[in-house]
């Protein structure tokens, strides 16, 4: 591949081998390092040189941010101020980009924080604390630490205990004004690490208590245990959010899909008809009935939800590619090509869409589960950007 094009795969492969020997060096050559980490760095810098494949500029800043981190995370010279900022100065003066010192500052904080030592950990998140919504709730919760269990640190003073619960509170408002996105700044080791998780869930519950109005916390909240497939954060925030904002469907939303996902039809039906109530106006809880239907082993749920969409103006176009999914994962062939004639018929500036899915649903019938779960996936999606759900 000399000279030639080399694929980010493989330079990604090359560089997750050569991180996981530098982790099993660094672990059991700790005492070394810490005592010639300037030599144990250069040797790092000469590696990355001598890569046998071109390294993009942001690639190689993170390698040094993942082996600053393993570096903080089983020195034992944490604790020694000088020491911890030397590291720093020396890893990020490795990169390239000299002014990307975030993932390295973030390393020696997350050590500093697991510690005990909260004050010299807010030193290094405050550059970026209004920039990533999990720094943010770290910072807080460094003084959080300060009021509830006190720190060992010099500058901290018993005298000033309900000033650092005041100070947590006054960073988590405004970091709910700002709104920072999630993982704008926390990656690679750091999002991993599950010590992390603690911190970061105990302010998001604080400021939902704190600030009951700013329904932000929630939202985030929501968005972050999705993305961690916890189920238990999940229903806590939808219980909290549910009760007071009853009239925000984005909530019933969620509760919705939760529920669908688990497979309890039962109770996703239980949300529908109450969003039908709560929103009578919106063709967002109709479309959901006829979407769960489809999975439920009677017609007559499909056939209720069918007549009420009929009722409430729903786009035909949808109504068409609704029926015609209902065929397919009845195994009904004839009906749902008689669907799609249809929507070919009324809607002929969709037949990109209609054709594609006769040519994938053809010999549906020689592997049914996974043309029905590509097929319900793709319509789904398309109706709910048709029904513009999700987008308020």
């Amino acid at each position: 591949m000399a000279g030639g094009f080399i694929p980010e795969i493989a330079v990604s492969n090359r560089l997750d081998k050569a991180k996981v020997e530098i982790f099993s060096f660094i672990e059991t050559n700790a005492e070394a390092i810490d005592e010639n980490f300037p030599s144990f760095f250069g040797k790092i810098a000469t590696i990355l040189e001598r890569a046998d494949v071109p390294i993009p500029g942001q690639v190689h800043d993170e390698f040094i941010d993942a082996v600053a981190y393993q570096v903080f995370n089983v020195s034992k010279r944490v604790g020694d101020p000088r020491f911890v900022s030397r590291v720093c100065d020396i890893a990020c003066g490795l990169k390239r980009k000299k002014e990307r010192k975030a993932g390295v500052h973030l390393a020696a904080a997350v050590k500093l924080m697991k510690m005990g030592m909260p004050i010299a950990a807010a030193a290094y998140l405050k550059p970026y604390w209004k920039h990533d919504v999990a720094v943010g709730c770290w910072y807080a919760y460094c003084y959080y630490i300060l009021y509830k269990d006190g720190s060992t640190e010099p500058g901290y003073s018993v005298a000033e205990r309900w000033n650092y619960l005041k100070t947590a509170r006054q960073y988590m408002d405004e970091l709910g004004q700002l709104r920072p996105g999630l993982r704008r700044l926390v990656r690679g080791e750091i999002e991993g690490d599950r010590w992390l998780v603690e911190p970061f869930w105990v302010m998001i519950f604080l400021a939902t208590e704190w600030f009951p109005d700013n329904r932000w916390f929630l939202q985030i909240g929501l968005l972050r245990a999705k993305g961690d497939k916890n189920d238990v954060v999940l229903v806590k925030l939808l219980q909290i959010a549910l009760v007071r904002f009853p009239d925000d469907i984005s909530f019933y939303r969620e509760a919705y899909h939760l529920k669908f996902e688990q497979g309890d039809l039962g109770d996703a039906l239980s949300f529908i008809r109450d969003m039908i109530e709560r929103f009578p106006g919106d063709h967002e809880p109709i479309y959901y009935g006829l979407r769960t239907a489809l999975y439920l082993p009677r017609d007559a749920e499909y056939n209720e939800f069918r007549r009420l969409a009929e009722e409430r103006k729903m786009p035909g176009h949808v109504l068409c590619l609704i029926d015609y999914t209902y065929a397919v994962l009845r195994g009904r062939q004839k009906q749902a090509g008689l669907c799609l004639d249809e929507f070919q018929k009324k809607y002929p500036s969709l037949n990109y869409y209609s054709d594609l899915l006769r040519f994938v649903t053809i010999d549906a019938s020689a592997h049914p589960d996974g043309i029905n779960r590509a097929v319900f996936t793709s319509i789904d999606n398309f109706c709910k950007r048709m029904l513009k759900i999700g987008e308020a």
